[in-house]
């Protein structure tokens, strides 16, 4: 090896010329290092701003006219220096430009790259982003009011209708049918409003709430036929009264939005089904696996009232049947604030068929009120009367980083008592939960006509979950009593299929392999039932592809109930993402000791609405059954002059959009940068929202191609029963392309017309801009050059593109133009 030190002077120079390396335009390519003369889409904050006029060359852009930008820009604190930084050539940033979904690092600026002004280029959308430094922008407060702005709305109305239904049709056993017919009514003004809920069951037709509304700037104001909605305590009833309610509110509030629900776990000895009923309404069914099942109680409203529950085997016979007492939980209040209840009114009495039911001769009143005492500690207090009982509640909560802790203690004046107790603690990766209530029964069998705390319980729950070694596990233990009221007075019967009062559960879960599209698991359970053991090991593999997903079950089962083998498998399909109907199927089937099962369920959701069924057929030696159950929800609305129906969720406010041409072309309607619903040009679709919110609406084309339509990004603020609307122009546009010639001679940065839409020619001739005009199908209008009009005898035409070829000026007819605008570069 040679050293630099043993390499004569002359050696080194001439090795040194060797690998000198040439950093200029190589020959030929010299025009793409010119700058150019571009009209670009100027962006601010990821929205586009408007356009502007440009030189662009390899390294840099360059603004003809960056005062005309100011008023594109957001208000800064030093308009003149934004000013001076948009006057001189900005590095393009080419780099930073996304160009993938997986691409990290790139479509913004951090401060530090630029002074005041920065951009990002992209070359093939003709695309700029603009980016301000730090200290030009007034500084805002993350949180200016702590509550919802106005209305965006007038008066609107909505009427959201859903159906649900349940059944079975056994060989050895009776049919049995369920279904309910359910409508939410809402008449609104701004944040005022008039609610109605009401059902058709199989055998009646009931009004359950018809009451005025008004929940603004943190309170709320509800009269008529009501469901108190007062969450502080947690023992009295909140029962449907003919009244009044005034309460603080944090669904207007913008700092704070949660809830927490009590859990309902059912024991299922064999697989079936379970319903939940609330004032026999069927609100919820499900079919589930045998075991202890958890049911999802997140859409219980707030309150504390009681729920049956019932649970059939396949063939609909009944497995269980019992009464719970349900509560959610109080919030703590917001800092320095108060929270507080007042109800007052006539309970509701049975309804006897009744459309509208009849009021008890009893009146009822409740306050509760709450106060955060420090940061994560907080005092409720709750009292109630109705007729001779009055009762007292007292209790706190108290979080910490770790624990959670929540007391309550209930004293009527009659002598009865009751607790409750419910505590969460985390560490690493195990948390802990436990809850245990009771509730002395009435001294006497019978009371009169409505009672504040109706029967006596008992309720204990234990919940462990974590993970260790590789193994998720969970243990649950829960405890009832099923003696309860089913009316005032009334105790239930202890019938033969009463629930389980004892149930436990340890289930240990580890994941066998997993990859991009396989996953596998082994799951142990163990089920105790007053006794009654059940212990189940099954093997799972699942494949998740593009649309498809399968997966594979072989389970084996000792014990009562579900003891045996079998082998089950489960195929889910669902359309393109893109389409603007969805489309879901699933088939699963099944074979084991005691026969077959096939199961299938179709889900469709769109711009009209959303509908799902599901069959199940099992076929045994002994019985044949199908149990059937589905849902379906739509919606019809009015705002101002807009009429609208469909939605593919049913809430309480929503936005109608239109879209005027685009030929049925498909958008995408994003909601805070998110994708709620589709839209077609030409037609008005809904999509609903949340209540007591403000979302940015935008467009996004689902189709192939480009158009032109208003970017800009509109905010709305809803309230229950609000309806917004908004309405887009959109049209297909193409690129057209030419070059503009003189007696064969191009005419370089001379400005053309065509329409309404103007360019200016780079040095070449050669122009080209954005049109609406339909390729193949219509000519475009003549080019206006000064005062002259040129005609298009010719052109070609793709799919997204309009070649004008090249375009002759007359030079006799139009000399004396020519020379003029000739002498005058960019027009």
């Amino acid at each position: 090896m040679l050293t630099p030190t043993l390499l004569a002077p002359g050696v080194a120079r001439a090795a040194a010329t060797a690998f000198t390396l040439e950093t200029g335009t190589p020959a030929g390519f010299e025009d793409l290092s010119e700058a150019r003369h571009l009209v670009v889409d100027v962006y601010y904050g990821g929205r586009m701003a408007g356009t502007a006029t440009a030189m662009v060359d390899p390294a840099y852009v360059e603004f003809e006219m960056p005062r005309a930008l100011l008023p594109l820009l957001p208000h800064t604190l030093a308009p003149e220096r934004v000013h001076t930084a948009l006057s001189r050539p900005l590095p393009r940033n080419t780099r930073k430009v996304c160009r993938s979904a997986s691409q990290s690092g790139c479509g913004y600026l951090s401060p530090g790259e630029y002074e005041d002004v920065g951009v990002i280029f992209d070359e093939s959308r003709f695309r700029v982003d603009l980016f301000l430094a730090p200290d030009l922008l007034p500084k805002q407060s993350s949180i200016s009011d702590p509550f919802l702005p106005e209305s965006s709305t007038g008066f609107s109305f909505i009427q959201n209708l859903s159906g649900t239904w349940s059944g079975v049709r056994s060989e050895t056993g009776d049919d049995a049918h369920s279904a309910a017919l359910l409508g939410n009514t809402l008449v609104s003004n701004g944040e005022h409003g008039l609610h109605s809920q009401w059902a058709v069951t199989d055998d009646r037709s009931q009004v359950y709430q018809l009451y005025w509304n008004h929940d603004y700037r943190g309170q709320a104001w509800s009269a008529g036929l009501i469901y108190p909605e007062n969450n502080i305590g947690g023992f009295a009833l909140s029962p449907q009264l003919y009244g009044l309610e005034y309460r603080s509110s944090t669904n207007s509030r913008t700092d704070q939005r949660y809830t927490q629900g009590a859990p309902l776990e059912v024991n299922m000895p064999v697989r079936g089904r379970v319903e939940v009923r609330r004032d026999e309404r069927l609100v919820h069914s499900q079919l589930l696996e045998a075991g202890n099942q958890l049911l999802d109680t997140s859409t219980m409203p707030s309150g504390g009232y009681e729920v049956e529950i019932l649970t059939f085997d396949e063939n609909g016979r009944p497995l269980g049947k019992y009464r719970q007492f349900f509560a959610k939980d109080a919030r703590l209040p917001a800092p320095g604030e108060w929270r507080w209840a007042i109800q007052a009114g006539k309970p509701v009495g049975t309804r006897d068929g009744e459309t509208l039911p009849e009021a008890l001769d009893d009146y009822m009143a409740q306050i509760g009120v709450a106060r955060r005492l420090y940061d994560n500690a907080s005092l409720f207090s709750n009292f109630a009367t109705a007729g001779d009982e009055q009762l007292l509640e007292l209790g706190s909560r108290w979080v910490g980083t770790h624990l959670e802790f929540a007391p309550s203690l209930v004293h009527t004046r009659d002598g009865r008592n009751g607790y409750r107790i419910t505590a969460l603690a985390r560490i690493s990766d195990i948390t802990l939960s436990a809850s245990e209530a009771r509730l002395d029964a009435p001294t006497e069998n019978t009371v009169e006509d409505f009672s504040l705390l109706g029967s006596g319980y008992r309720q204990r729950n234990i919940a462990l979950s974590g993970n260790a070694l590789g193994w998720r596990y969970a243990l649950r233990h829960t405890e009832r009593d099923n003696q309860f009221y089913v009316l005032p007075g009334e105790y239930l019967p202890n019938l033969q299929t009463s629930a389980a009062q004892k149930l436990s559960t340890l289930e240990v879960r580890r994941s066998i392999f997993r990859n991009a599209h396989w996953l596998g698991d082994f799951t142990l359970t163990h089920n105790i039932a007053d006794g009654e053991h059940l212990t189940l090991a099954s093997f799972e593999f699942r494949f998740n592809g593009h649309q498809r997903s399968h997966s594979a079950r072989i389970q084996s089962g000792h014990g009562t109930g579900a003891a045996g083998t079998r082998a089950a498998f489960t195929t889910n399909w669902h359309n393109d993402p893109s389409s603007t109907l969805r489309v879901d199927q699933q088939l699963s089937g099944e074979v084991n000791d005691f026969g077959t099962y096939l199961g299938g369920q179709l889900r469709l959701s769109g711009r009209r609405g959303r509908a799902s069924t599901t069959v199940a057929y099992r076929d045994g030696d002994d019985f044949r059954s199908v149990n059937y159950l589905g849902n379906f929800n739509t919606s019809i609305l009015s705002a101002e002059n807009t009429f609208a129906w469909g939605g593919d969720t049913a809430l309480d406010s929503a936005v109608v959009v239109g879209i005027d041409g685009g030929k049925a072309q498909p958008f995408e309607i994003l909601v805070d940068g998110v994708r709620r619903g589709t839209a077609v040009a030409g037609e008005r679709s809904v999509v609903h929202l949340p209540a007591f919110g403000s979302y940015d609406l935008t467009l996004k084309p689902l189709a192939d191609g480009f158009f032109d339509y208003r970017e800009s990004q509109q905010t709305v603020t809803l309230y229950p029963g609000n309806v917004a609307t908004t309405t887009y122009a959109v049209e297909s546009i193409v690129l057209v392309l030419g070059r503009l010639v003189k007696d064969g001679v191009p005419l370089a940065e001379t400005r053309i017309s065509i329409g309404e839409h103007s360019t200016v020619t780079d040095e070449f001739g050669v122009f080209q801009m954005e049109m609406p005009v339909k390729p193949g199908r219509l000519q475009s209008p003549p080019v206006i050059w000064g005062n002259c009009r040129i005609p298009l005898p010719t052109q070609s035409a793709g799919e997204h593109w309009l070649n004008l070829g090249v375009v002759e000026l007359d030079s006799q007819k139009c000399a004396a133009e020519s020379d003029n605008y000739a002498a005058r570069p960019g027009g």
